[in-house]
Formats: C-alpha cells, sequence, structure tokens
C-alpha cells in the first residue's frame, strides 16, 4: 500500500542509513583505501532511499530501485571476496557469471521468488561457501566470519513469513528484516575492513 499502510517499513529503513553512517566511519578510522570497500556504505544509503521509494510507492519502477542496490552490494561484496580466495581474477569472474545466472530470473520476476525467499536462499548458501574459504585463510577472524550468519539467517526467516504473520498482524516482521540486516551490513562491512587490513 501507500506510505499510511506501511509507515513502520518506511521509517525501519533509517536504521539502513545508521549502519551506512557507521559502516563509513568504521572504514576512515581504520584508513581502509581500497575502493571497492570505500564505495559499500554509498550504495548502502542507495539501499534504503530504494526500499523507502518501495514501500511508500509500490510500483514497477520502486521495484527495481529496491532490488537493484542490494543486488549491486552483494555483487561487489562478493567480487571482494572471491578476489581474496581463488587463484585467478578469471576465477572471479567466472563465479560471479554463474551466480547472476542463477539470481538473474528470481530478480527480474520470471521465475517466483516466494517473497524473496528464493533468491536471498542463494546468497545465503553461496555466502556459506565463501566463509568456509575465508576461515580456512583467516583463520583469526573466525568469530566474526561466523556471527554474521545467524544473524542474517533470522532476518530471512522474519522476512518470509512477513505476508503470512501480516493476515493476523498487521505490522508483521518486515521491519524486523530491516532491522537485523542492517546490523548485518555494518558487521560485514567492518570484516571486509579487517580482511582487507591482512
Amino acid at each position: 500500500g501507500l506510505f499510511s499502510t506501511q509507515p513502520i517499513n518506511t521509517i525501519s529503513n533509517i536504521v539502513i542509513f545508521v549502519s551506512a553512517y557507521f559502516a563509513y566511519r568504521y572504514i576512515r578510522i581504520h584508513r581502509v583505501k581500497n575502493r571497492t570497500i570505500l564505495l559499500l556504505p554509498f550504495i548502502l544509503v542507495l539501499t534504503g532511499v530504494g526500499s523507502i521509494l518501495w514501500h511508500s510507492m509500490p510500483n514497477l519502477l520502486t521495484s527495481f530501485a529496491d532490488t537493484l542496490p542490494i543486488s549491486i552490494f552483494v555483487l561487489v561484496s562478493f567480487f571482494f571476496l572471491l578476489n581474496k580466495i581463488l587463484p585467478s581474477r578469471g576465477w572471479v569472474w567466472g563465479v560471479l557469471f554463474v551466480f547472476i545466472l542463477v539470481e538473474f530470473p528470481f530478480i527480474f520476476g520470471i521465475f517466483p521468488s516466494f517473497n524473496g525467499f528464493l533468491p536471498y536462499s542463494m546468497v545465503f548458501i553461496f555466502g556459506l561457501f565463501v566463509f568456509f574459504g575465508l576461515a580456512k585463510k583467516y583463520k583469526t577472524l573466525l568469530l566474526q566470519l561466523v556471527s554474521t550468519i545467524p544473524l542474517f539467517a533470522i532476518a530471512l526467516f522474519l522476512r518470509t513469513v512477513d505476508l503470512t504473520i501480516c493476515s493476523t498482524f498487521s505490522t508483521g516482521t518486515h521491519f524486523l528484516w530491516h532491522t537485523l540486516n542492517a546490523l548485518v551490513f555494518y558487521l560485514f562491512i567492518c570484516l571486509l575492513v579487517e580482511i582487507e587490513k591482512k
């Protein structure tokens, strides 16, 4: 619906801006110069703006505004991480290409996504494989690597059950998806900073 029917979902995007701000501060404090990492907080801001537009005025255009920034965030992040664990840039592009082929039909509505469950589940599964490779290389960061996994799993669960819960609890749980994801975004960018420092 319009803003009047989704005020909590719309307003809860503020936490994404907060996450972007503190992530940027963390990057600057640790004097990281990597352009990929520096780009991520700004992509987060676009993610928050896109989500606000979608929850305020849901239509095809705002749907893309909602999904494209987070898709770019995922791709940029995986690009950075795959470069840390794969033997060559060719492998990195090859793996990303396969990932995009799998995600593309869901992002553009060719296949049903079941309220975003399938594309985000594939991000989660792909991320687990990447994190396994990182854990082998960066053993001292194991706790930071592991901490984001259950948070994202809980956030995804809350997003998935939102439509079901809305039938009895009008507020739903989508605002909790925003809130937990904002924390995941911050922790994740901090993790990338620590990896870059190694």
